[in-house]
């Protein structure tokens, strides 16, 4: 009842297919109302048809009509309008009634599984799609095979496959994709193809029965079809243990080759690459920060993700601009069926979403997520406002007396999609992101006037400002066609903007006894804005089923400002650049020795405006089916990055990184060649995989202040440093894949290096090298709950110390702390190591409505893992401070659902 009551409220209409018999003609005098389940039974003895339905659910739906002199048809037309059903006969004759939403193809390969009869075709073109059973949604990247040959394919992110040259009509065909169960479909020439759907049922706790259905359930799922490919199921995430709630990046940092010792950033760390170096692409939109609460949580509420993959490297020439990887997220389209919404609480954040069809050819999805004060996020926060950077150093924090402190703390998103299909070749989507996070820790006093003592000459009446915002904005407009079997076009235009803007500064004045003032400006002010237009058009021919060739153009306009003052009257950086990236690339898939061996060879061409430079990118990849279980893998390629993070260097107070666009001057086009070798070994239940690689890196930048350029007048803006790198290592990766007792270990073996000449003539390892990480992963299903556990072992990473300091006394009183380093990176943080833990519950509200209940136990033996080191001079001695990560922190979560 409530699933009709959601489809008349939709106000969905009557379909009618054709019907593959005819039917009587003759029309009946007169027809009572009954319940539909009855009237089915009057009409098959009046007409003799054989009626197929659910009984179970027509008894209770009451038939108010009363036709008079109607045929059949007429008759049924109106109880389908009526009531939101539809009807066909099929080849023997019956009649089928049944819900609107119901895919008239999935009952058609259900009849077809029995077929026993000669093949009718052979070697022929199928194309279809695949999508969800429940909401109708399409699932990109599906794999499907032909049973018992080589020859494969996947779906594309529109849901669309197209199999050339497919064995015969009785054929059987393997789709898989990772959080669904696997299906296999025979097909039978009764099957029609020019209108051919596959449906696949989430691998989901069936709580109604006594038996689990989704013991085949994958979380991870590496891809042995191309080298460095890793997918997770975003609807699985609620089994891993959490800070806050379920995070696809997070997830991410638990494999290896992605640092996980980094609580403070939920940026990807991959293979030795840092954060800006990771092309994130949300529906084609590039996201510039991935990070809200300081790195404690991603910015994508994963309630709203459908699928996402990660290039650990060596990925495709159709992408560029970034040296290390690539994520790509795809939204969900929202319920192609019925209305439906869901909602996340937990101790930290709220989030929920709510998906609706518009009409037949409209879908559309809304989400968004907001934080709140709990005692957990108070936690967080206190942790990072002690790490502070404190712009009234030499005042003391507070001052002692006469101030006040308000500080207020929250971040949001919101996502938006609403997908259009005018035809079954077409699709169009525009896709929104919208995220932000405020942070507001000022001080201001509580009276007016000198009211604050400051040692025994001066009286203090200040303020301070400690302001920092920053924030996403994306959206994507994108036209998919496929105007052939084997030809598929996806053009796109998206805007992308992120902002950061920093105020932490001091006003006030200091009176003496004698009553002199003097005033007081001191602190620091950043303003970042990074603007994104691109349009791009991808191309995807099919020849044959040995090679697909992939074709594409790009334009991006970049626009990065940057300003950095300090003392509100030192203007140290303020760049402004705009540029445009113009790129074309080609590649070819191609399958040899019956799908052996595969083959992607391909070329990327960008020309830079800032520079009027040409950029080649030539790409290569490999795999060999050594044997059934067996694969050997490999790759190189050569990568640029012209819009990149700058960090610059502050020893005191830690690092701070800024977004730039290359120049060519002082800061050149950074590049890398890579280099990937590795195997995998996978069985039914186990994968073991190895890869090995090597990066050149070159026109590594940094920004410094603590050197003196050589010049005739102060200009800050040539304080950036370049030198090159290299990063190279080692990851191993055993998965138990199925059954109950699920999970991973991994192990990456890694060296990162720098060598920039302004701080030596020697290699010192990057900050964010790290020599040994290990992680274990393990889930286990008992029932209804799912337990989780995941350890964590990173050796520490560098850091540059001082060695010894001195103050020096100012004018207004107080003094300033002058430091002498150590050399670059020259020390090591102790090792980083965590346990959490998790147990979440499945249970549901009602019939059908599944809600889950989860609890987590983040750094569970209470862990003093050192994030970083703050350094004061104390009578010429360097005092050192260690600043922690999170100890021991708990938490709850409720996710629930209509259905």
């Amino acid at each position: 009842m409530m699933r009709t009551l959601l489809l008349a409220f939709l106000g969905l209409t009557c379909l009618t297919p054709l019907q593959a018999q005819e039917f009587p003609q003759g029309k009946i005098d007169k027809f009572l109302c009954c319940d539909l389940d009855v009237a089915f039974t009057k009409l098959a003895q009046l007409t003799e048809l054989t009626f197929a339905y659910d009984t179970a659910a027509f008894q209770s739906i009451r038939y108010t009509s009363h036709p008079k002199n109607k045929t059949i048809t007429e008759i049924l037309d109106r109880i389908c309008k009526d009531h939101k059903l539809k009807y066909f006969m099929d080849q023997e004759g019956v009649v089928h009634v049944v819900d609107k939403w119901t895919d008239i193809s999935q009952i058609s390969l259900a009849q077809s599984q029995d077929y026993e009869g000669d093949a009718s075709r052979n070697e022929f073109t199928l194309t279809g799609r695949v999508r969800d059973t429940e909401t109708f949604e399409s699932l990109p990247y599906v794999t499907v095979r032909i049973k018992g040959v080589p020859q494969g394919t996947s779906t594309n992110v529109d849901g669309y496959f197209t199999l050339l040259d497919v064995p015969s009509d009785t054929s059987t065909l393997i789709f898989t994709y990772i959080g669904y169960e696997r299906l296999e479909v025979r097909l039978s020439p009764e099957v029609d193809i020019d209108h051919f759907y596959v449906e696949l049922k989430s691998a989901e706790l069936n709580l109604s029965q006594v038996t689990i259905t989704a013991e085949k359930e994958e979380l991870l799922q590496v891809s042995g079809d191309q080298i460095s490919i890793v997918k997770m199921s975003p609807a699985k995430l609620n089994s891993l243990p959490n800070l806050g709630e379920k995070d696809i990046l997070r997830a991410f940092q638990l494999m290896p080759g992605v640092s996980s010792a980094n609580e403070h950033s939920s940026g990807l760390y991959v293979r030795g690459g840092t954060p800006d170096q990771v092309l994130v692409l949300y529906d084609g939109f590039t996201v510039y920060n991935v990070e809200h609460m300081f790195g404690f949580f991603s910015a994508f509420n994963s309630n709203t993700i459908k699928d996402v993959q990660m290039y650990k490297g060596g990925f495709d020439a159709r992408y560029g601009g970034r040296l290390s990887s690539v994520v790509e997220i795809t939204g969900k389209e929202g319920d192609q069926k019925a209305f439906n919404f869901a909602g996340d609480i937990s101790l930290m954040s709220v989030n929920g979403f709510v998906e609706f069809p518009m009409g037949e050819k409209w879908t559309a999805i809304v989400g968004g997520r907001r934080s709140w004060k709990s005692p957990i996020y108070q936690k967080i926060f206190d942790q990072f406002a002690e790490e502070s950077d404190d712009p009234t150093a030499g005042f003391g924090r507070g001052f002692g007396r006469n101030t006040t402190q308000e500080t207020e703390s929250f971040f949001y998103d919101v996502n938006a999609k609403v997908t259009y299909r005018p035809s079954e070749d077409d699709v169009v989507a525009w896709s929104f992101y919208k995220g932000k996070d405020n942070l507001d820790n000022s001080i201001a006093p509580n009276t007016g006037g000198f009211g604050g003592r400051f040692g025994e000459n001066f009286n203090l009446n200040i303020e301070t400002t400690d302001l920092t915002n920053w924030g996403n904005t994306g959206a994507s407009l994108k036209w998919s066609k496929k105007f052939s079997d084997t030809f598929y076009l996806n053009s796109l235009l998206s805007y992308s903007n992120y902002f950061s803007l920093r105020d932490r500064s001091t006003s006030g004045a200091l009176m003496g006894i004698d009553g002199e003032q003097n005033d007081i400006s001191r602190g620091v002010t950043e303003d970042n804005n990074l603007l994104d237009l691109t349009g791009k058009v991808d191309l995807i021919y099919q020849f044959s089923p040995q090679q697909q060739l992939e074709m594409g153009v790009q334009a991006i306009h970049n626009d990065i400002d940057y300003t950095y003052q300090q003392n509100d009257s030192i203007t140290v950086i303020d760049r402004s650049t705009q540029g445009e990236t113009y790129t074309a690339y080609l590649q070819d898939r191609i399958h040899l020795f019956g799908e052996q061996l595969t083959l992607v060879p391909g070329i990327r061409y960008n020309f830079f405006s800032e520079t009027a430079g040409s950029y080649w990118e030539p790409r290569m990849n490999f795999l060999w089916q050594a044997t059934k279980r067996l694969k050997i893998k490999g790759g190189t390629g050569q990568y640029y990055q012209f819009a990149r993070r700058v960090t610059r260097e502050d020893i005191t107070q830690g690092s701070r990184d800024f977004w730039v666009l290359s120049d060519g001057d002082q800061l050149p086009v950074s590049s890398s060649w890579q280099y990937i070798l590795g195997a995998s070994y996978e069985t039914s239940d186990f994968l073991m995989d190895i890869e090995a690689f090597y990066k050149d890196l070159q026109n590594v930048t940094e920004y410094s202040l603590r050197f003196e350029t050589t010049r005739t007048s102060i200009d800050y803006s040539e304080n950036f440093f370049t030198g090159s790198g290299q990063a190279k290592g080692v990851e191993f990766l055993l998965q138990k894949k199925l059954g109950n007792l699920k999970g991973w270990l991994g192990y990456t073996l890694s060296q990162v290096s720098h060598n920039i000449p302004a701080f030596g003539n020697y290699d010192f390892y990057a900050a964010h090298d790290v020599t040994h990480e290990f992680n274990t992963v393990g889930t286990y299903r008992w029932k209804n709950w799912e337990f989780g556990a995941t350890w964590i072992y990173a050796t520490g990473r560098p850091y540059t110390a001082p060695e010894g300091g001195y103050e020096l006394d100012l004018l207004d009183g107080t003094t300033a702390d002058y430091l002498n380093v150590s050399i670059k990176n020259g020390n090591r943080l102790p090792a980083y190591h965590r346990l959490d833990l998790s147990a979440t519950h499945h249970f549901t509200l009602g019939e059908h409505a599944p809600c889950t209940l989860g609890f987590s136990v983040f750094n569970l033996y209470n862990r003093s893992n050192v994030w970083y080191n703050e350094y004061e001079v104390v009578e010429g001695e360097v005092i050192e401070t260690p600043i922690y990560y999170l100890g021991i922190t708990p938490n709850v979560n409720l996710t629930f659902k209509l259905r």
